[in-house]
């Protein structure tokens, strides 16, 4: 009789414990944290534009960056994008080169939209079934020019946080959403317009995942110039990503990783320096994972061959228990080609999961 009852209440606690175990598991998933990074193309790459020396030259060289533009077709390669965030439905998204095209009266003020990235993006995505919102826009260069078309062409270049509306606050809470230029930008000396500052910074948010909290960091780091570049690193470790909380930052850092040129990468080290780990070469070890160029000049040329990683997700724990399970290159195979052809962008993205331990 006694053995009975032990037998009894041995199998009791094997089945609790059985069940506690089931629960560890399921809250473990429950904590995960799926997010990506996008760079989004916008459609010309402009240097011709801030090296032409006269009025005739600027007005042709902003024509044929416009044409290049409309030849991208912005609409089809966001709907691509919009797959890309359909299949893998991150909680957060941080986007770069987000553009918004406008024209109007030559000489005069060019107010009509003719191209917006993220409103096609939002669209395309809504059709899917995938609601998303952009919690944080900020405006990065802005200008409008003459050209040699017969009218006046406005651009925006944004960045962009999204967030996955579909989870509820009680699961994910997201605040202390900020967004800030960099104190030192690049001046660019262009012979006709003069010196141009070209503006970047971040934006962050902090969340609670379950009851678990974490800080996620998207920037789009300075191209054109090594040392702007080293200095806007800086002041993402020694700014945003100054806290307690687990960290990650993910975006167009335009920093050589390891695999590509050790010269350009200062930026890269003065990050690592901050704590931070590289998360694709944690989990990926020696694969150099390069998500630039997938093509040349724009619209595009069909397979150029990826030769640098500039498109970074990097973390940090803070002790608060942060681990990377996984992370992919997205729209970087002839599958992603849109029917027309195109890239979704010169880009290939990055997909990963984090988990935030209990």
């Amino acid at each position: 009789m006694y053995l009975k009852k032990f037998s009894l209440t041995a199998c009791l606690l094997l089945v609790a414990f059985a069940g506690l175990h089931s629960q560890a598991i399921a809250n473990d998933r429950d904590r995960d944290l799926p997010v990506m990074t996008r760079n989004m193309d916008e459609g010309t790459d402009f240097g011709p534009i801030f090296l032409a020396t006269t009025p005739q030259d600027f007005a042709t060289q902003v024509a044929l960056a416009y044409l290049e533009v409309q030849a991208s077709n912005i609409p089809e390669r966001s709907a691509a994008i919009a797959d890309e965030i359909a299949a893998r439905q991150p909680y957060l998204v941080g986007l770069q080169e987000v553009s918004i095209w406008r024209t109007g009266p030559l000489f005069g003020h060019a107010d009509t939209v003719t191209y917006n990235a993220l409103q096609s993006l939002l669209d395309a995505l809504n059709v899917r079934g995938q609601h998303y919102v952009a919690i944080k826009v900020q405006t990065e260069f802005e200008g409008e020019a003459p050209s040699a078309l017969g009218v006046e062409i406005g651009f925006s270049d944004l960045d962009v946080l999204l967030a996955r509306t579909e989870i509820s606050v009680s699961e994910l809470k997201l605040s202390n959403i900020q967004a800030q230029h960099f104190a030192t930008n690049l001046v660019f000396p262009s012979p006709l317009l003069g010196p141009i500052t070209v503006p970047r910074g971040w934006i962050s948010a902090d969340g609670k995942l379950r009851g678990k909290y974490f800080r996620f960091i998207t920037t789009h780091l300075e191209s054109f110039h090594l040392g702007v570049q080293a200095v806007q690193a800086s002041e993402i470790v020694l700014g945003p990503a100054n806290t307690e909380l687990p960290v990650i930052l993910a975006g167009d850092l335009n920093t050589e990783a390891p695999g590509g040129n050790p010269a350009l990468n200062a930026a890269y080290q003065i990050i690592l320096s901050g704590g931070f780990s590289d998360d694709w070469t944690v989990l990926h070890g020696a694969d150099p994972g390069f998500t630039w160029p997938l093509h040349g000049e724009d619209p595009f040329t069909p397979f150029s061959t990826p030769n640098q990683r500039l498109d970074l997700v990097l973390s940090r724990d803070g002790r608060k228990g942060l681990d990377a399970l996984a992370t992919d290159l997205i729209g970087n195979t002839s599958a992603d080609l849109t029917a027309s052809g195109l890239w979704p962008s010169d880009h290939a993205g990055l997909a990963s999961v984090f988990r935030l331990n209990p």
